[in-house]
């Protein structure tokens, strides 16, 4: 059960007994989605603390009172970069800091890859299908985006969905699509709605049962999820031994090292949520000769679709610094492909210092904006 934060200050006073305390408040997002995630944590923890309390308290967070802003202008508004994610985090993560809740819960996706003073990611749980979904508006014939006439507009508010469309369906139109999961299929549902498709993270669809919704699974060979797409992360206080125990027996190794590689790369790119970066990360089969041998390969996607790089590579993986290091030397591998000349646009957009080639990116980007 879950309350806002807001509504019942007094629930949060721990009162200095933080050591002895049997209540650890759990800090999540008011949306549906986050409330289901906030809810399987609570699930896995009630299961392995038996007498000890998780109440959920809701906190809203700038990225779900601007419900209009395109993500690649919000890093304009939060100093840039990865740090254009903290519109899902910096809320909570004050009061995490200040001792009125005890842990997290985000999709790990939404959270920066360099994380406030004082603050740590505690665990990953198990990680959901990474990959995005096609949901054809209801009642249409198409079961592909191949199959959608040329100019069907597909709803989306991710920048790597909207270059990678551009990229490999040139004929297809991609707009902006806002909103928690109900609100872009009552978008895409409506009437007189612009859209004949939208794209969702599989993840969210499959949390919310919504899977009667999915019309295609696209492959991440073909269209790379976002970093830490799929996973639930668990932010702590840093130093915070006895939260950090509570977690350690839901934690998924395997998942975390996964994200953490992707985490890595996005870092050394200094790319965020207004960056063209798709990700494809799994661990590939034991053999004879190797074992424990995490394959991620990176890709940076123009905006216009005018071109992307790709970089792969694999290593043994079984600790925190080992999948590090391969995000880094994936990174590398981008950077020395040319992955910078396509993020110095990015950037240039996202403080609205554009270079010639983008100013056409946004301005027809601003026009769209009052369109959905």
């Amino acid at each position: 059960m879950s309350s806002n934060l807001n509504d019942s200050p007094s629930s949060t006073n721990l009162s200095g007994s933080r050591s002895t305390t049997k209540i650890v408040n759990i800090g999540s997002r008011k949306s549906a989605l986050a409330l289901v995630q906030a809810e399987l944590v609570v699930g896995l923890l009630t299961e392995t603390c038996p007498g000890v309390e998780f109440p959920i308290k809701t906190v809203m967070v700038q990225g779900d009172a601007d419900k209009t802003t395109p993500f690649l202008f919000m890093g304009d508004k939060t100093r840039g970069s990865d740090a254009g994610k903290n519109i899902w985090t910096e809320e909570m993560e004050h009061m995490l800091g200040t001792g009125e809740l005890d842990l997290l819960v985000h999709s790990l996706k939404d959270l920066p890859t360099t994380l406030p003073q004082g603050c740590s990611l505690g665990a990953v749980v198990e990680r959901e299908d990474p990959s995005d979904s096609l949901v054809m508006k209801a009642g249409l014939p198409y079961a592909t985006l191949d199959q959608l006439p040329d100019g069907s507009v597909v709803g989306t508010s991710s920048t790597r969905r909207k270059a990678l469309l551009k990229r490999f369906y040139p004929s297809l139109v991609a707009q902006e699509c806002r909103g928690n999961i109900d609100t872009r299929l009552k978008k895409l549902d409506a009437e007189d709605s612009p859209f004949t498709s939208i794209l969702l993270a599989t993840a969210g669809l499959n949390r919310m049962n919504m899977q009667h919704r999915i019309t295609a699974l696209l492959p991440p060979v073909h269209f790379p999820y976002a970093v830490g797409q799929g996973s639930i992360g668990v932010e702590i206080r840093t130093g915070d031994d006895r939260i950090q125990k509570i977690l350690s027996v839901i934690e998924d190794k395997p998942s975390r090292w996964r994200c953490m590689a992707e985490r890595a790369l996005l870092r050394h790119l200094q790319g965020g949520c207004s960056s063209p970066i798709g990700v494809v990360c799994f661990y590939e089969p034991d053999t004879v000769e190797s074992s424990n041998m995490l394959r991620l390969t990176g890709t940076v996607i123009h905006p216009q679709g005018e071109n992307h790089i790709t970089a792969s590579t694999a290593s043994q993986v079984v600790s925190d610094a080992e999948a590090e290091a391969l995000g880094i030397d994936v990174a590398e591998k981008l950077l020395a492909n040319g992955a910078n000349n396509i993020l110095d646009q990015i950037r240039g957009v996202g403080s609205k210092n554009l270079s010639k080639p983008m100013e056409r990116t946004f301005q027809m980007m601003e026009e769209n904006r009052g369109s959905v």
